[in-house]
């Protein structure tokens, strides 16, 4: 059976070099053999992690290069109340043998 790693970063948005910041990495069993779609790729974040749990994340997340992607923004910079500390997750499919 396969599962999902979900993995949480922070990120700058006022950082030119756009640093990732890896706050949290969870495994979880997906419950089928199924390819792991958008839509179940949200329902699985929205699952362990409540603060994620928007209509946007449940009905799909964005298919990127390093998986399926959302954000949220977490809290303002210092100075400037536009730039903002977001907070990614990642969701990929792992294959546990």
């Amino acid at each position: 059976m396969s599962g999902v790693k979900i993995r949480l970063y922070n990120v700058n948005s006022r950082s030119a070099k756009n640093e990732w910041k890896l706050i949290r990495t969870k495994y979880v069993d997906k419950g089928s053999d199924k390819k792991l779609t958008g839509k179940k790729a949200g329902q699985i974040l929205a699952n362990n992690f409540p603060e994620f749990d928007r209509l946007d994340t449940r009905n799909g997340l964005q298919k990127s290069d390093k998986g399926f992607l959302t954000m949220r923004p977490l809290e303002q910079t210092e100075k400037y109340d536009y730039h903002h500390i977001w907070e990614y997750a990642v969701v990929t499919e792992e294959d546990s043998e």
